[in-house]
């Protein structure tokens, strides 16, 4: 009957286990996220010491005998296997959610993706179908001996092969991320460009900083968007200085109709481009000024006519230019790069003053 009542253990124990596998991932630093893994943690210990009372009680009962006539060869033998299947499930637990995140993939990756994710409800079951028929020697006697053995051995391998060689699945994912990253990113920006269909969050996928598929792709989208100019123009007054330098790198390539309508926008973008130009040059901290080249070619290709009312602005630009870069940064080469721009914008500004003087 003890048997039997720690079998009922462990079954209550891998039915936690089925639980946490199956509960949705919370994001880490939650509260949610905490309790998740402080309940993880519990179902694995919870599930260790049921199955390894289970596995001393048959082990009593003479479950085992089929091994070895050796008591200490056939004991060994189990704590190892025992051990292996502890290590593997352990892992999985706590490793679970890693995995989820390759669902995107096809093939057998995908399939392999799959197995690790559940992989701690998979792989119990190789040790309790076995442990149920040794709970009475006389329905271990009635099969053949690799029918337990087979399932054990592969158990246990698999669990010592996650801890000896974790790197391998790592790497062998990274490789398939590797090959599919540009069609996963593009999967990924378009459906945030579906969440986020505002103008000003479609502007940071115009960026260089993506692929030119994410680029052409939140072009074709905010070309689509009605009052467009009124869009832009919002950003202009309104956005973030990053913001603006995309709608700049928008409006070099796309003209606009009603290029009166930008002059203003244009001037107030200039106080947001000169503060945070000014702030990427003096903190060690940010990566460095903003190269304003593109600002420039679109002041000179679109709104050529009203130079004399943006030189006020260029003016302070070129002042800002002469501050000192601060000498400590956090990332090597990130003066070096600053001091680049800083020259470079300075030669920018120089011509663009010179051609409308």
């Amino acid at each position: 009957m003890l048997g039997y009542f720690l079998y009922g253990l462990t079954l209550i124990a891998y039915i936690l286990v089925i639980i946490t596998v199956l509960q949705p991932h919370h994001s880490g630093g939650s509260d949610a996220a905490y309790g998740a893994a402080m309940s993880i943690l519990f179902v694995t210990v919870a599930f260790i010491l049921t199955s390894l009372l289970l596995t001393v009680n048959i082990t009593m009962q003479g479950g085992f005998n089929w091994i070895s006539d050796s008591l200490l060869k056939r004991n060994i033998t189990v704590a190892i296997v025992w051990l292996g299947i502890m290590i593997g499930v352990s892992f999985f637990l706590l490793h679970h959610t890693e995995f989820h995140r390759y669902y995107q993939l096809s093939g057998f990756a995908r399939f392999l993706s799959y197995m690790l994710s559940y992989g701690a409800i998979w792989l119990p079951l190789l040790m309790l179908v076995p442990y149920y028929l040794f709970i009475k020697n006389e329905w271990a006697h009635s099969f053949t001996p690799n029918l337990f053995k087979i399932p054990l051995v592969m158990a246990s391998l698999i669990g010592f092969s996650l801890v000896m060689k974790p790197k391998i699945i790592s790497n062998y994912f990274r490789s398939f991320r590797a090959f599919d990253k540009s069609e996963l990113d593009f999967k990924d920006a378009m459906d945030r460009m579906k969440k986020y269909p505002d103008v000003s969050s479609l502007l940071y996928y115009t960026s260089k900083s993506n692929e030119e598929a994410v680029r052409n792709a939140a072009i074709t989208k905010i070309k689509t968007t009605k009052n467009l100019e009124a869009e832009l123009i919002k950003v202009l007054e309104k956005g973030n200085p990053f913001t603006c330098m995309n709608a700049y790198n928008f409006l070099v390539e796309n003209k606009v109709q009603n290029p009166e309508l930008f002059i203003e926008p244009i001037i107030k973008s200039f106080d947001k481009l000169i503060a945070e130009t000014h702030e990427g040059i003096v903190n060690p901290y940010k990566g460095g000024p903003l190269d304003i080249e593109v600002v420039l070619l679109v002041l000179d290709e679109q709104f050529k006519d009203s130079a004399p009312k943006f030189k006020p602005s260029i003016l302070k630009l070129q002042e800002v230019m002469e501050t000192p870069p601060a000498r400590s940064r956090q990332q090597p080469g990130e003066l070096e790069q600053a001091k680049e721009t800083i020259n470079k914008n300075k030669e920018q500004i120089k011509l663009w003053l010179d051609a409308h003087s």
